[in-house]
């Protein structure tokens, strides 16, 4: 299992940024940057890596990484993987690889599974015992976590993620004036949106925005989208048109689908 969030790192980082209320000015910028903005985990590597680098280029941090469940506490750091290192100083304008290896705890071998690496950084030198003093109280640090799905992907699953998207089924729901649009995935791969709009026959588009949660659906899941001002020259003929994100992080080419009713 990978190491639980101490709770002193925790306070630390809790504590800088409250005091943003008292403070006349700060220092605020992200300095860890992720490689790749998804991590893909096959069942039968022994393990990944995942490289973060300190863009800093005057500042080192102080870096903490966990991975925690999709529908957990972000907090929790339960999910089935190790991490090695799970906390370590990254000095200015370097990089260190992360050891991802799944520990063989039993997950769902007819679909994927996602998780979030979670990454917190804190720089070194926070100093808040002299926030009374003229140069201490123009100065506040802040800590900062991002984080990146990780998809394990068992070996057995029929197609690939490239051919899910095409399996989308698209479905619309008529109401007084607008419409519901859904999206059924029955693939065993997760399918990420950059884009989703409803097309007319003469071109006019109307994007759609999720009416809660990630542009994400699951294998087996069904996702909403929010009520379409749906026009209403031919909405019958109207189809689908989207991206989305691939395993790489790029965005594809516009995909079209038909609508169901």
């Amino acid at each position: 299992m990978s190491y639980l969030l101490s709770e002193s790192f925790r306070q630390l980082a809790v504590g800088v940024v409250c005091l943003s209320t008292a403070i006349a000015s700060w220092h605020a910028s992200a300095g860890v940057v992720i490689e790749g903005s998804r991590q893909i985990y096959p069942e039968l590597r022994r393990e990944i890596t995942v490289r973060l680098t300190n863009d800093d280029r005057q500042q080192s941090r102080l870096v903490q990484v966990w991975l925690s469940g999709a529908e957990q506490d972000a907090d929790a750091a339960d999910a089935p993987f190790n991490i090695t290192p799970p906390v370590f100083r990254l000095d200015a304008g370097k990089s260190q690889a992360l050891r991802v290896t799944y520990t063989k705890e039993p997950l769902p071998v007819d679909k994927e599974s996602v998780f979030w690496l979670n990454v917190l950084e804190v720089p070194p030198k926070v100093d808040i015992k002299n926030q009374e003093s003229d140069e201490g109280s123009n100065q506040l640090t802040f800590a900062f976590r991002i984080r990146t799905k990780l998809f394990f992907r068992p070996n057995s699953l029929p197609g690939n993620s490239e051919q899910a998207p095409a399996q989308l089924r698209w479905t619309l729901r008529p109401g007084n004036k607008n419409g519901t649009l859904e999206v059924f995935n029955p693939s065993a791969f997760h399918v990420t949106f950059n884009e989703v709009a409803l097309t007319a026959p003469d071109g006019t588009q109307v994007p759609l925005a999720l009416i809660a949660g990630d542009a994400m659906v699951a294998p087996g899941q069904v996702m909403r989208f929010a009520q379409a001002n749906i026009p209403s020259l031919f909405p019958q003929q109207m189809h689908v048109e989207f991206k989305y994100i691939n395993d790489y992080g790029g965005f594809s080419l516009p995909q079209r689908a038909p609508l169901h009713r």
